[in-house]
């Protein structure tokens, strides 16, 4: 077992920014990543509202915050976490590779793409993608869909159209009054439609769903799924959430267990920007 005096979960802005402030109390900290450290910030193309920086793009501001905490010296973990036990006075998180113990852990994990269910992540990188803007390019002039939900995926859909030949997306709910008033010729609106699977081999090559009780295909290179997103909170019982499922907390980022804080997209607060989820991460690695 691996022992810390501070457990961060999650390497996004606010988990690298709370490494930064208990690193430099003189603290033993690691960040547990199972991905890349900056998260989704990554995935922006432009950011304008970053105090310093008139506009920055997300990868090269995730880069300059790792190379901050690498500097520092916190310890960075490559691990997939399974369970926690934060309820004790001493932490322990277990984690696919290894187990870890801490008198403190920060909760940074953010928030998560909303699945169809429909076993659709079997494709993920051979036509199925979570993320318009990350994975548009490899679609070029290629036909595509996104999977929406009232509206959810039109913004994708929108950038999808700048570099495919066409985009339908399938939204779950009544989108005619939106379909009708629509000029982009490269997008096309489907309502009441369920997504009842999505066909291919090796990679992706359509969509079935069912519409108005009928059921249809689609040929397609791509499934775009933007169905929102939710808070990753499902290892944290004990812990009190909101009627959303995100962590309350007080002014300290302290949640309802000692010990224990949350930062980020994963709180329950009303502003979710990078420059709040640093706020959150500078106290919540401070009071840690």
């Amino acid at each position: 077992m691996k022992k810390f005096d501070i457990l961060i979960l999650g390497g996004g802005v606010a988990g690298m920014t709370a490494g930064i402030y208990a690193k430099r109390r003189g603290k033993n900290v690691a960040i547990i990543e199972k991905f890349v450290l900056g998260g989704q910030v990554n995935s922006i193309l432009h950011i304008e509202n970053f105090p310093s920086q008139t506009e920055i793009d997300g990868l090269t501001l995730c880069q300059m915050f790792s190379k901050q905490i690498k500097a520092l010296g916190v310890e960075i973990v490559r691990d997939d976490i399974v369970s926690v036990d934060l309820l004790g006075e001493e932490k322990v998180v277990t984690g696919k590779k290894e187990t870890y113990q801490a008198k403190s852990v920060i909760i940074a994990t953010g928030l998560s793409y909303v699945e169809l269910g429909i076993g659709e992540d079997k494709f993920l990188g051979r036509g199925v993608s979570f993320c318009a803007v990350c994975d548009a390019n490899f679609y070029k002039g290629k036909p595509v869909c996104v999977a929406s939900k009232n509206g959810s995926g039109l913004k994708s859909a929108f950038e999808l159209a700048e570099v495919c030949s066409e985009v339908t997306v399938l939204d779950a709910g009544d989108m005619s009054v939106f379909a009708s008033a629509n000029k982009n010729k490269k997008v096309n609106v489907v309502s009441n439609v369920k997504i009842e699977k999505v066909v291919g081999d090796d990679v992706v090559t359509g969509v079935v769903f069912e519409e108005n009780g009928k059921e249809k295909q689609i040929e397609t290179n791509a499934l775009f799924v933007d169905l929102g997103k939710k808070p990753q909170t499902n290892l944290f019982d004990g812990i009190k959430l909101d009627s959303n499922g995100f962590i309350i907390t007080d002014e300290k980022m302290q949640t309802s267990v000692k010990g224990v804080f949350a930062v980020g997209d994963v709180r329950s607060k009303e502003l979710k920007q990078i420059v709040t989820a640093c706020a959150d991460g500078a106290i919540a690695g401070q009071f840690a």
